[in-house]
Parts: C-alpha cells; sequence; structure tokens
C-alpha cells in the first residue's frame, strides 16, 4: 500500500492549447507503466476527453453501450458539497471512477460537470479552495497508485489550481515559437506566485520542446534558448511526426504500435518520450 508521501505527482500544463499536453501526459503514463508503476491519469482539461480517445475509449453520457462507457462517479464530484459523504459511504467508490486502457494505465475521464465545479469553487474559502484535489490523492488514490498524473486546461481556473496545488511537479510541452518562449517564462513566475499565494513547493519539473525538426530553423533556435535556459530541466525533444496524430485518432499511444508501422520519426518520438518518462520519474524521487 502507497502512502501520500510516497507517491509521485505530475501535473501538464501550459496556458495554451496544441503544444502536446495531453499528448504527453498519455506517453508519460504509458512509458511509467512500462518500468512498473501503478499509473493513474486524471482527465481536468475539459469535456472533449481527449485523453479517454488517445486510448480508444469513448465516453457517452447516458447509459453505457457497446459503442461507449457512461461516467458512474464523476471527477468533478471530488469539488462539490457532497464529496465527503461519497468517500466515507461508498467502498469502491475510487473504482467507480477509474476505467482501465489497453496500455497499462488507468483513467479517470473529465466529465461535464468540470465548468460548473470551477464556478462552484469560486464560492468555497481560500483556506479549502484549492485543496480539494490534493485530499482526493491522499484519501484514496495513495493507497492504489504510485504515480498520478493530472492533464490540466489551458487556462489558471480553480480547477487547474486545484491540479498544481495537488501535484507540486509540473511538465510543460512547448513547441516552437516566441509566443511559447513567452508562455514559458510567464509559467515560470506564475508558479512561484502561485506557491508563495498557496504556501506550496510548486515549480517546473520538465519542459519537453515537441513538434520539433531538424530541417526547421525555427525548431533548432527553440531547443537550444530552452537548453540554455533551463538546462536542469529540459528534456529531450520530441520529434513531429504524423505517428502521433494517426494513432492517437487510432485509439492508442506510440508505445503500443509495432516498429514496422512507424516512420523513423515516430520511432524518435517514442524514444524521446522515453528518455524524458526516466529523467521525470528520476527527478521526482530526488525531490
Amino acid at each position: 500500500m502507497m502512502t501520500s508521501s510516497e507517491i509521485k505527482r505530475i501535473a501538464t500544463y501550459v496556458e495554451k492549447g496544441g503544444v502536446g499536453k495531453t499528448t504527453s501526459a498519455a506517453h508519460i503514463a504509458v512509458a511509467a507503466h512500462n518500468r512498473g508503476h501503478e499509473v493513474l491519469l486524471v482527465d481536468l482539461a475539459g469535456t472533449q476527453n481527449d485523453l479517454a480517445t488517445h486510448f480508444g475509449l469513448s465516453i457517452v453520457d447516458e447509459e453505457a453501450t457497446d459503442d461507449g462507457v457512461s461516467i458512474d462517479a464523476p471527477i468533478s464530484a471530488v469539488f462539490g458539497d457532497d464529496w465527503a459523504f461519497l468517500r466515507d459511504n461508498i467502498d469502491d467508490l475510487l473504482d467507480r471512477m477509474t476505467f482501465p486502457t489497453d496500455e497499462g494505465p488507468d483513467l479517470i475521464p473529465a466529465d461535464p460537470g468540470l465548468g460548473g465545479a470551477d464556478n462552484n469553487l469560486a464560492n468555497v474559502p481560500l483556506e479549502e479552495r484549492y485543496q480539494k484535489l490534493d485530499g482526493f490523492v491522499e484519501d484514496l488514490v495513495a493507497d492504489k497508485y504510485d504515480l498520478v498524473i493530472f492533464d490540466l486546461p489551458g487556462k489558471e481556473d480553480n480547477i487547474a489550481l486545484n491540479g498544481l496545488f495537488a501535484a507540486r511537479n509540473v511538465v510543460a510541452p512547448l513547441k516552437p515559437g516566441a509566443f511559447e518562449r513567452d508562455q514559458l517564462q510567464k509559467l515560470d513566475a506564475t508558479l512561484e506566485e502561485i506557491s508563495a499565494d498557496l504556501d506550496v513547493d510548486l515549480g517546473l519539473a520538465l519542459i519537453i520542446p515537441t513538434i520539433i525538426s531538424s530541417q526547421e530553423t525555427l525548431s533548432e533556435s527553440f531547443v537550444e534558448y530552452v537548453t540554455e535556459e533551463y538546462p536542469e530541466i529540459v528534456g529531450e525533444p520530441v520529434t513531429k511526426t504524423a505517428d502521433i496524430g494517426n494513432n492517437q485518432n487510432a485509439g492508442r499511444t506510440l508505445f503500443a504500435v509495432p516498429d514496422d508501422e512507424l516512420y523513423a520519426t515516430g520511432k524518435r518520438a517514442r524514444e524521446a518520450y522515453s528518455a524524458n518518462t526516466e529523467q521525470l520519474l528520476s527527478r521526482l524521487t530526488d525531490r
């Protein structure tokens, strides 16, 4: 049995979409599972359920059918007034919240109630508002898993702040561009402010340059910049490849694809995610 002090926690977070945040969360989760970790993925990024799609799970609002599965116990309940009652009176609550994936990690999908939960959190006293998810990890998740990964919304709302508080460690995937450089600097400063405001040790654990092409000057200069500015926490650049999108649409990560079905760029991207996961787990162990 794990304890809350032993469980490793990370959040993929950047205040921007389209940078590989969800893709990074999925691949890190599978790579960590392949290294023997019990991994839980928690999708807090919205109602599109991109993480579920990444693993070939179709989430439906109505009763489960052959074409999809319905959410019995939603993650949004963690932020509601009835959560303590549910936690204390439903023995298999975590099992009812999670879905197994074919690649090893378990998944708690996003649900339509997250938008309302974010609004409702504004009425919760500050001393309790950002600790809801942290309590969920300590009360339920730490007994079963040794790594939890939160995929957060690309905006600084109450749900994202809950995820940051619970995770402490932020993985920031970023694609090449001047705007992304500014975003990284802003993120670093924002995490310092949040750490001070919430009295929590929160910081960047890994920066992953994504959608990198060896033939593009912008990619080369971006990787050089990140490496120079953040040498201790920059990860292996993830090569730009059609394999990621193609296989995401097919409901699998690159780790589930045979070598002969991948382009050379896909193999390099898979190797990068594997190396980044190893670096990240080592860093979390040292913290």
